[in-house]
């Protein structure tokens, strides 16, 4: 059976490990356990935000193995996303600055728009200002103003690659008709209830890669009936027991084998090291077809809190 590729070519030159160590909703000791581990059995692509609140948590995780010599810095590739309150030009660039701070880094080697719906920056370091209704306080900004910022970012050192996460194809078109730094990197929601083909294909022709954000259908980010758990499904549970595989690592190689990024999130060491056994060997392409047939355009982050953003989702993909 044929092996997926480790890394991925962005088109600013920089190589991107296949695999992600996602730490949303990670923080504090769990997080550190978690991410000193992954880095101990060889995870090298590490994916926060500024807005997930545990960057500093995962730069002494970063600086103590650099320091100890058991990692080098040119061997790690580190992503973060400047948040929504922080699109105007010069705050991205503080935004960015902040988290180089916070991660003990000297340049980010990806940076990304992680919404394109605005928030009001109230100045005060408030990520999710809401109004006296509870309500998010939304903001338009110039995207291309944004991208600007990052652009002088990567003219300045101080990031290798920038991107876009969850943007739509006439989004990412608007930033790439003003950009002399291209996108070379598209995050969003993908697995094989959400399977993105549409957007694969504007992407992969413009040679941006996807990195897919729950790919195993978070499943510890709702409640949801079985039928709607990508990792219940019957075709997926029947495929791992013809591969001897578990349902995790037969959704992980669906994506890896379409030459996509994938950011997993686990704090159990067992999972995180189970994560990792996805590249060498493929599913079939019998099992592909199965696969592609579970495609029902369900969307477990819904960021219901931006429906009402003129920029949210404004078309098909």
């Amino acid at each position: 059976m044929a092996s997926a590729a480790r890394y991925l070519a962005l088109n600013s030159g920089v190589k991107i490990p296949v695999l992600g160590f996602g730490t949303y909703m990670l923080k504090g000791d769990a997080l550190k356990s978690a991410l000193d581990y992954a880095l101990f059995i060889g995870y090298r692509h590490i994916d926060t935000a500024l807005s997930y609140e545990n960057e500093a948590a995962i730069g002494d995780v970063i600086s103590d193995r650099i320091r100890s010599g058991k990692l080098s810095r040119k061997d790690l590739f580190v992503t973060t996303k400047v948040p929504p309150v922080y699109l105007a030009y010069h705050a991205a660039i503080d935004s960015a600055k902040m988290s180089q701070e916070n991660l003990k880094l000297r340049y980010l080697d990806l940076l990304l728009i992680h919404q394109p719906w605005g928030l009001v920056n109230k100045g005060d370091g408030t990520l999710r200002p809401t109004d006296s209704k509870g309500k998010r306080e939304l903001a338009v900004y110039d995207l291309t103003e944004t991208w600007h910022a990052f652009e002088s970012l990567v003219n300045r050192g101080l990031v290798n690659s920038i991107g876009l996460s969850n943007f739509t194809a006439r989004q990412i078109e608007r930033i790439w008709k003003c950009a002399t730094v291209k996108p070379s990197n598209l995050q969003l929601e993908c697995h094989v209830y959400l399977q993105q083909w549409e957007l694969e294909k504007y992407c992969s022709d413009k040679h941006i890669v996807m990195s897919a954000y729950a790919p195993l259908g978070a499943p510890g980010n709702s409640q949801r009936s079985s039928s709607e758990q990508p990792l219940k499904d019957p075709v997926v549970c029947r495929i791992a027991k013809e591969c001897g595989k578990s349902p995790a690592q037969i959704l992980l190689n669906f994506l890896v084998q379409r030459k996509m990024a994938v950011i997993t999130k686990s704090g159990n060491h067992d999972r995180i090291k189970q994560n990792l056994d996805v590249f060498d060997w493929s599913i079939t392409t019998q099992h592909k077809k199965k696969i592609q047939q579970l495609d029902k355009n369900i969307r477990f982050f819904g960021f219901e809190w931006a429906v009402s953003h003129p920029e949210f989702y404004d078309e098909p993909f």
